[in-house]
């Protein structure tokens, strides 16, 4: 069997699709029929469907169950095998094991896809009912390459934190900081509490100190001045070596970011809603119609920095965060999500890409 992967912009498209149509073999256009007998030899054919705008078919490949997917012109894009979690390698299972304690895998994948890239898609979640759920994905060897899940050591003190009972109170204070709200969370008893703190180890758990404004290099800000002469910056942040200034720009705030010896990478502003794209909106509606946009970025790539990538491929796209609530909570669900020049779904903002930020 052929272990080509698909990468993730068209994966999750797949998995957030509409109900299937079934087909007919007749009504199958001949090229794609004979494109699934040129990209598989031993497998039996469950069935065939039309699908987000393709032709999908159900194969049986040695008992593992693949949706393949193609073109009405017959080329093959990707398929998605669902795997048992037993089945997954070794590092990418410890990987989870050792990093995320009190989560489950909620669905694990195997891609594979006409340009060759490999990967296994784990989707996650807190245990419990109605839990945000989290993308990860890792390369045929097991290494984590791209996800959009909370931070591994967060999820370690958080899950010590609600197993000992000395730190109940300062995980609300934390927890209640992380989202804005008022108040002093939830009522403990004391006595109880400090009974119970001395069976338990006491875990240190304290914020870090507070951050300064970074020291910015010269060059970095006679770039902005050079591409802003008469803008301010509002705030400078440090990420890894570059540096992102917010400034205003007609009277919304915007965003650009430039490495430390002065080269633009990016610049990110924000899409009216009179001005977003009806393509992308269409598509929202469909894949999740309960959801809110709480943002709308268009990220454009300098023309320079274009030029002096040659490893992949920068283009124009578009970053939105939606917010949804979840039924008998008061939490909302955060989605986040990214948009092709082009107004094509490319996917689930991974917490590596440039502006995904982990979960509020």
């Amino acid at each position: 069997m052929k272990r080509l992967i698909l990468t993730i912009l068209v994966a999750v498209t797949a998995l957030t699709a509409n109900a299937q149509q079934k087909l007919r073999k007749s009504e199958v256009p001949q090229e794609v029929r004979l494109s699934l007998e040129n990209t598989y030899t031993d497998y039996k054919l469950e069935g065939w469907y039309f699908e987000t705008g393709q032709y999908v078919a159900n194969i049986d490949i040695d008992n593992n169950m693949g949706k393949v997917f193609f073109t009405a012109t017959g080329n093959w894009q990707y398929t998605i095998f669902n795997i048992k979690e037993q089945e997954l390698p070794t590092l990418v299972d410890n990987y989870f094991i050792n990093n995320y304690p009190g989560y489950r895998i909620k669905q694990s994948q195997y891609i594979e896809d006409a340009s060759g890239d490999n990967y296994y898609r784990l989707i996650i979640s807190m245990k419990g009912i109605a839990q945000t759920e989290y993308e990860m994905i890792f390369d045929p060897r097991g290494k984590l390459t791209k996800t959009n899940a909370p931070d591994p050591d967060y999820v370690k003190k958080d899950y010590i934190a609600r197993l000992n009972p000395e730190a109940i109170e300062y995980r609300q204070k934390k927890m209640a900081e992380r989202e804005g709200i008022q108040g002093e969370g939830i009522e403990v008893d004391t006595e109880k509490s400090q009974a119970e703190s001395k069976k338990s180890k006491k875990v240190d758990l304290s914020a870090p100190d507070a951050v300064t404004t970074p020291k910015i290099p010269d060059e970095v800000t006679s770039a902005f001045k050079k591409k802003f002469p008469r803008s301010e910056v509002k705030t400078w942040k440090q990420e890894g070596e570059a540096y992102r200034a917010t400034y205003d720009r007609r009277g919304d705030d915007a965003e650009i970011l430039i490495q430390k010896d002065g080269t633009i990478v990016s610049t990110t502003t924000n899409v009216e809603p009179a001005r977003y794209p009806r393509l992308i909106t269409k598509d929202l509606g469909i894949r999740y119609p309960k959801a809110k946009i709480s943002k709308f970025q268009k990220i454009d790539y300098d023309s320079k920095y274009k030029r002096s990538v040659t490893e992949t491929k920068l283009d124009t796209y578009y970053y939105i965060e939606l917010t949804e609530k979840i039924k008998g909570k008061s939490d909302k669900k955060h989605i986040k999500l990214t948009y092709d020049k082009s107004y094509k779904y490319q996917g689930l903002a991974g917490s590596d890409d440039e502006y995904a930020e982990d979960d509020e």
